[in-house]
Parts: C-alpha cells; structure tokens; sequence
C-alpha cells in the first residue's frame, strides 16, 4: 500500500516549496531556542537569587541653579521617602557631613599641614568594621577609615611631588596626626589614627557618634539634607534601577550601571530575535498545511478510488504524516546540533567576558523546543485527517 500511495503523492509533492518551509522551521526555531537560552542565562547573571546585598553611593547631580543660587544639590525628604519605597532598595543610608572646619598637621619625618573633609555613615554599612572602630564623649583618639584610592594618591602623588617617604597599608596604621576641629561653637584637638580602608566609601569616615557630637557642639548644629546615600540593593545590575536613577536625574558611579544597561539591551533584543523566530516557525507552518492542501487536492480522484477499494483516510493520512514526522525529525536534528554549537560559542564567550553562566541547555529551552514541534506536528497532523475525511 505504501508504494501505491508513495507513487501518488510523490507526483503532486512540491519539493521545493516543502524544503523552503523546512528551512524556514529550521532557521525559526534555532533563532527562538537560542534567544530563549540567552535571555534566561542574562536573567540569572542580572538577577542571582543567592547574591548578596551590595552597595551604591549615590548624588544630585549638580546643576547651573546650584551654581547661581548656591542652593544645595541634595536630597529632601520626599526623596528618600520616594527611594525607600523602591522594591529595588532594601536599606537608604545617609552621608553626614562635618559642619565644622578639619585642620590635620604633623611633625616629624612625614610633616604636613592641610584642611581635610570628614564624613559618617551607619555603622552596619561600613562592613567589616575594624576593632578599634568608635568613639564616645571625652575620647581624644579618633578612629578613622579613609579610601585605598586615597592612600594611593598619597603614595604616588603628595608624597613623590614632595620628597616625602611613601607609607604602606601596614604601617599607616601605626601613624597619629594631630586634628584640629573649629567651628562656631568653639574648637576642640584629637589624635587621628586610620584604623581601616574602604574598598566601597570614597571618602574618609569618621564613627557617626563623633560626627553628632562634633556637629552640635562645635559645629553650626544645622538640620540638613544629606547630599550623597548610600543605597543598600540586592541586585546593583537590575535594570530597573539605572532607568530610576535617570528619571530622577541622580548620579552614581556610571561603570556599577554598565551591566544593567547592557543586560536591559540584550533582554530586548532577544526578546526580538524571538519574536522574529516565531514568525518563522509561523510561516513555514502556513506553508507546510497549503503543501499538504495542494498535494491532497491534486490527487483527490486517486483517493476517492483508494476509498472505494477499502483503504480508510487513516492509511491514507499515515503515509504523509509518516513523511512529514521524518522530515520534522531531521530538521530538529539539525537545529539541535546548530543549537549545541551556538550556546557553546555564546557561553564560552561570557564567561571570558567574566560572567558566570552555567554550561549546558536550559530547560526551558528544551521545553519550548518541545512545544513549538509537539504543536506544529499535532496541527499538521488534524489538518491532514481533516482534509481526508471530507474527501471521504
């Protein structure tokens, strides 16, 4: 029966017409698997579900009314109870300020004398606090952490420009300067001691105990509004975030914003290739039913006869459908190898670009693989019976 029924439709097959929609499934397909495979992998670099908290230090942007007005490019209170609300941002912490002139001067082999800037923050996000952190009323030694960045600039700016030794980590520590704080209130002398450095605060911090005190009782005692924060986030590559920051026009540190504009960019443009992917599939569906419309059209008399002899639509109906699961069967074969090849390019490539992504296929991907070809083959397959059993 199978050669009978081979030597009819193989006459009325358009071979290139089936091809062309085979390499159209082809082509779709491994753009949708692809597309999908890299958005949930830029999805789980952006978005770890085990990432801990991490830090971002953020400002007004300082505009030519700031200048003109000398108004203060700061955040009002509406702000941070805008900033809060935020399900991006787990903790706001503010950045205080010295109100107060800073004067540290040395003698010795390293003498110096010049106007520094203090600043405090919560305690719990400084990070690892050193042990000699703090300081309570009627304490003269004052515990400071000040930048690396500040240290280098020391090292291989200050120093070298005036014929001053250079000082390590280490040693630093072991160092005292006299600071001298003068305010409106009066003034007061401490011996200040760097107790640790900070990967994270560009600045050079003082305990928050110090820094009250300091202001309300030698300083002008003013209630202001902070200038920088320090937001406490899960996730500092969350897209969400740099389009908040923008809209309301806050700054920070451009390069911690580069993966979230870079993984917003790439969620979009997959999102793209996978909607074009779609349309592929779509089109060689459309294209794959006419062929089997225009086959079982033009042979309809040889099936009417067939049906006379005793052949039912469902022997008819297995030997194209037969054909087309073989051919469907080869083209995901294809599309599998092609697959395998283009996420083991793409995943080598992130992860020599630092980004650590997990080898091998996702799931979901396989699962709408599985969807796409289970519902193009079962559509196919009605459409078939469908047409066979009004002929019948």
């Amino acid at each position: 029966m199978n050669k009978i029924l081979n030597k009819i439709f193989r006459s009325r097959r358009s071979r290139g017409q089936f091809l062309f929609a085979g390499f159209g499934f082809l082509l779709g397909l491994l753009m949708l698997l692809l597309s999908v495979q890299l958005y949930v992998q830029v999805n789980k670099v952006l978005n770890p579900k085990n990432a801990y908290p991490e830090y971002l230090i953020v400002s007004k942007q300082v505009r030519l009314g700031n200048m003109l007005t000398m108004a203060r490019a700061d955040f009002s209170k509406r702000d941070l109870r805008n900033l809060k609300k935020q399900a991006f941002i787990e903790e706001v912490g503010q950045f205080r300020s010295n109100q107060y002139k800073v004067i540290a001067y040395a003698k010795g082999q390293i003498p110096f004398y010049s106007e520094l800037f203090f600043e405090s923050v919560p305690d719990d996000m400084i990070g690892d606090l050193p042990k000699d952190w703090g300081w309570k009323e009627g304490q003269k030694l004052l515990p400071v952490i000040i930048s690396k960045n500040f240290l280098d600039l020391y090292n291989f700016g200050y120093a070298l420009g005036n014929g001053l030794p250079q000082i390590s980590r280490s040693t630093i520590g072991l160092l005292t300067v006299s600071v001298r704080i003068e305010g409106p209130q009066g003034k007061a002398e401490f011996k200040g001691k760097v107790v640790g450095f900070s990967e994270r605060i560009p600045s050079m911090i003082v305990p928050e105990s110090f820094m009250l005190w300091a202001n309300k009782n030698i300083g002008r005692n003013e209630d202001v509004n902070p200038s920088r924060l320090m937001l406490k986030v899960k996730n500092p590559a969350d897209p969400a975030i740099a389009k908040y920051l923008e809209k309301k026009r806050i700054q920070i540190n451009k390069d911690r914003l580069n993966a979230s504009k870079a993984g917003g960019v790439v969620k979009i443009v997959m999102s793209v290739i996978s909607l074009l992917g779609a349309f592929f599939i779509g089109l060689s569906f459309v294209i794959f039913m006419m062929n089997f419309r225009v086959v079982l059209a033009e042979a309809k008399n040889e099936i009417k006869l067939l049906m006379q002899l005793g052949y039912t639509p469902g022997m008819i109906g297995r030997n194209l459908i037969s054909y087309f699961l073989v051919f469907v069967a080869i083209l995901v074969a294809i599309t599998s190898g092609l697959l395998y090849y283009g996420i083991s390019v793409t995943q080598k490539f992130m992860i020599d670009s630092g980004l650590e992504v997990s080898k091998g296929i996702e799931p979901v991907a396989i699962l709408v693989g599985l969807v796409f070809v289970g519902f193009t083959v079962g559509v196919n397959i009605l459409v078939v019976m469908r047409m066979l059993n009004k002929q019948a």
